[in-house]
């Protein structure tokens, strides 16, 4: 068999998609090979063969599905590796698979297999964790198949919580599945527990597990994060830039319309002093994304964006300058106002002129939205005349260190305003004269341009209106202008256009206006584009998340039994400690095919030279409810009243002061949305174990006692 065990390797290593069909045959037979070495490189070849090309292996399936039944528990730990490539793939064509994985799973949680596969006492933990991220793929948004795990889960997490590493990892991968899986209110709660542990914790590698595992279940319902409140505030000043980094994404998972300025804030300051190209990408983006959702009015909406534009620079991308435009000329036209009762276009002019005259560099995106604001709209401003606003605009394109796409904007901005001003400033002059001659080809032409528009203002006048970006435009799709030279090209001879079969816009309906509806057409006059169908508009934030109201439903009742041997059990092999009979089928209808994302586990989980640690909690955990949960007194000898007396409120400090404006709105979130999801997906109805009459001669045993 050494021979063979070298070919099977050399053939992993070696084959290409072109060798698949002669070797795929020969390596099927060896799935059957008498030493199970050889069977579990097979086993690794076939997945070679699935990476390289997933449908080569589909035909040998059926031989494949045969490994998890091997007596051999390393050549079915193996086989599990294409397992969860398969499930990720397809979930739903493995679905049958749901009870055999489930009572793999038992067996071993039960200590069936050799204590060859224990490690420090814990029971194949790597096949454990395969096992759950299998799961976790196949329960997702599927009832039917969740209902099936959620004994086993509940299992493995109450037998791997005992203080090493090792367990730590599996409790990892188990909560990780419970938020993944159709939610269940009491593995939410137990999930909720582990989790507290991890926080609580001052080993920072079992924090950081905590973090993370957090920002996976207050997805499913914010109130678990209300407990660990000065934790996660502790967190963000921790000297560990991993541990910071989490916790923001903590924060982030968990904004809400009450507590988003107090999270961008803290964002920013990060994005402030963070130096990784890497992470100040992602800052961006999630400061943009919650600026865009949670908005509480335009004025912090432009100012966030500004904050964003001279931090960021570069790295914010376009779509985000074009929203800001269309925000301020669409809130504009509505009539919003700010705080103070500024027309937002007016507060957007001042706020962009002073950045212009502070004469400090600003970022290309941010020049350009400078730019454009104040061609379009400032006429408007209260502050400043046009005239002083045209010469801060020619100052500022004569600048050295300004790109030539800024000047081209600043330019066309210029020509907006010089449109409407009575006369041509010379400064205006000496800037077209100098553009002219520019190496840009782009900034040429439209010197050029404008230097023909200023021989008449009426026509500039006539060009350029004022606001022309907010006006409703009236597209003639039929193009009847163009009739009259049509008819006389006919006339001449010409032949008549005769449209392409496969035309792409033949499904267009040229009643349906302008294609890009009414938003604000960003492309004129050398404008942003309009890469977007609608303008950014504040809307009031309402939370639909269908998984809100999970984790508030009372635990209790029955649980759903896991199929048993017979009909796609388990039973336990004598003597060798195999696995055997797990290939179960099963039908029902099976939810939609879902992907998950893994995320690597913590390096200390893997640790061999120190693999216990000091348990941060003692003892297991623990599934008995408090004796008195709902702080009922007794009122059967009731105490003397003694009179009130007040207590003296103690001043917060500044940390419980932040605190408190983190996780704001965070309880209100999660109840204004239980009503709102039940209706969408409700928790799964837990089965009341069902009480049946004993066999007879138990019952004339219970008489004679």
């Amino acid at each position: 068999f050494l021979e063979v065990s070298m070919a099977l390797i050399v053939v992993a290593k070696l084959v290409n998609a072109e060798l698949l069909p002669a070797l795929l045959p020969l390596v099927v037979k060896l799935l059957e090979h008498p030493h199970p070495n050889v069977r579990k490189k097979a086993v690794l070849c076939m997945h070679r063969f699935y990476q390289l090309d997933p449908n080569s292996i589909t035909p040998s399936l059926s031989q494949v599905r045969k490994v998890l039944c091997d007596k051999d528990p390393s050549v079915m730990g193996a086989s599990l590796v294409l397992f969860l490539d398969l499930v990720r793939d397809d979930a739903s064509a493995n679905k049958d698979l749901v009870p055999s994985f489930v009572s793999i799973l038992k067996q071993i949680t039960e200590h069936r297999l050799p204590r060859d596969y224990d490690y420090h006492r814990m029971p194949a933990p790597w096949i454990q964790l395969k096992l759950l991220r299998i799961l976790a793929c196949l329960g997702t948004a599927d009832k039917i198949s969740s209902e099936g795990m959620y004994e086993v889960l509940h299992e493995v997490m109450k037998r791997a919580d005992v203080g090493i590493n090792v367990g730590y990892a599996i409790v990892y991968e188990c909560v990780r599945t419970v938020t993944t899986i159709y939610p269940d209110a009491s593995l939410i709660e137990d999930a909720a527990r582990c989790i507290s542990r991890f926080v609580a914790s001052d080993n920072h590698n079992l924090k950081y597990l905590g973090i993370n595992s957090l920002a996976s279940i207050v997805q499913i319902n914010p109130k678990y994060a209300l407990e660990h409140q000065m934790t996660v505030i502790d967190c963000l000043e921790d000297p560990d830039e991993t541990l910071k980094r989490k916790t923001l994404d903590l924060l982030y998972r968990m904004t809400n319309p009450a507590n988003v300025t107090v999270i961008v804030d803290k964002l920013t300051t990060f994005l402030r002093d963070a130096n990784d190209t890497f992470l100040r990408t992602d800052l961006v983006t999630r400061i943009t994304q919650l600026a865009e959702k949670y908005a509480p009015n335009s004025a912090w909406y432009i100012q966030t964006m500004n904050s964003v534009f001279e931090l960021g620079g570069d790295l914010v991308r376009a779509e985000v300058a074009h929203n800001l435009m269309r925000l301020v000329a669409e809130q504009g036209e509505q009539g919003a106002t700010t705080d103070e009762g500024e027309d937002v276009r007016v507060y957007a002019v001042r706020t962009y002129l002073e950045m212009l005259q502070s004469k400090r560099v600003l970022p290309t995106v941010l020049l350009h939205v400078v730019a454009w604001v104040l061609g379009e709209f400032g006429h408007m401003s209260k502050a400043k005349s046009v005239q002083e606003i045209i010469e801060s605009l020619c100052e500022a394109a004569e600048r050295p260190q300004i790109e030539a796409s800024s000047r081209s904007w600043l330019l066309v901005a210029i020509m907006k305003l010089v449109a409407h001003a009575d006369t041509i400033p010379p400064s205006v002059s000496d800037v077209i004269k100098r553009f002219k001659h520019s190496a840009d080809v782009d900034l040429q032409q439209r010197a050029h341009e404008f230097f023909e528009l200023t021989k008449s203002l009426d026509t500039m006048r006539a060009v350029l209106p004022q606001e022309a970006d907010t006006a409703h435009l009236i597209v003639d799709a039929d193009l009847s202008f163009l009739d009259s030279y049509v008819d006389e090209a006919l006339a001449a001879g010409a032949e008549p256009y005769a449209p392409p079969e496969d035309d792409d816009e033949a499904g267009v309906d040229p009643s349906a206006g302008h294609p890009y509806g009414h938003g604000l057409g960003l492309t004129r006059h050398g404008g942003a584009g309009d890469d977007h169908k609608e303008g950014l508009k504040l809307t009031p934030y309402q939370n639909n998340d269908p998984y809100a109201n999970v984790g508030a439903a009372p635990a209790n009742g029955g649980v759903a039994a896991i199929a048993s041997s017979g009909g796609g059990g388990a039973s336990a092999s004598g003597g060798s400690g195999g696995i055997s009979g797990l290939v179960a089928t099963a039908s029902g209808p099976w939810g939609p095919d879902v992907d998950s994302d893994e995320e690597d586990n913590a390096a200390a989980t893997n640790n061999n030279n120190d693999n216990t640690v000091n348990d941060p909690y003692s003892g297991g955990a623990s599934n008995a409810a408090p004796s008195n949960p709902y702080g009922v007194q007794d009122m059967s000898s009731p105490s003397p009243r003694r009179a009130a007396v007040p207590e003296k409120k103690r001043e917060l400090t500044e940390k419980e002061r932040l605190a408190m404006s983190l996780f704001s709105g965070v309880s209100a979130t999660s109840s204004s949305t239980a009503s709102a999801s039940s209706a969408s997906r409700a928790a799964p109805v837990q089965q009341q174990p069902q009480h049946h009459a004993p066999p007879p001669h138990q019952q004339q045993q219970q008489q004679q006692q």
